[in-house]
């Protein structure tokens, strides 16, 4: 990263962004969260409001990753709010990579509101998941629907 951490060209930069990915990845899978976060923070810094499709598709990675990590580390709440702020990015994307990494952030939203308590708010992120992309026809879609209508039918169970 000291090499090229601040290059312009759009090839490198890519890579730049990609090994700042797969280094978050490892550290999370190293059982170091925290440091897996700060890795993620980075990326985000420097090519969260890039334009280039494969940056954008290595943000919204890195923020699903991100809220995944502070699930896991017990930060449910900053994990929402990270999920949040991809949608807020993201939400209206029309790439396939990158509509797919809104699906997984609001049913991993739904799945940590659930966690926390929130049974209602967890429903109404299914709903949001079911809404965008109950007809999608992609497998990677079509798998995470069928999984928000399954949690989603637990969960409407458990309130009668």
């Amino acid at each position: 990263m000291a090499k090229f951490g601040a290059a312009a060209e759009p090839a490198l930069r890519e890579q730049v962004a990609e090994a700042l990915f797969n280094k978050g990845v490892t550290l999370g899978e190293l059982r170091h969260g925290e440091d897996a976060i700060t890795t993620y923070d980075d990326l985000l810094a420097r090519f969260g409001t890039a334009t280039e499709p494969a940056l954008r598709e290595q943000v919204a990675m890195a923020l699903v990753n991100k809220g995944i990590t502070l699930g896991a580390l017990g930060r449910g709440e900053d994990a929402i709010a990270t999920y949040d702020d991809l949608l807020a990015r993201f939400g209206a994307a029309t790439e396939p990579a990158v509509r797919e990494q809104v699906a997984m952030a609001l049913f991993n939203k739904g799945v940590r509101l659930e966690a926390l308590g929130r049974g209602e708010d967890a429903i109404a992120a299914y709903d949001d998941l079911l809404a965008r992309f109950g007809t999608a026809t992609e497998p990677a879609l079509r798998e995470l629907v069928a999984k928000a209508t399954d949690l989603r039918k637990r969960l409407r169970k458990r309130r009668k």
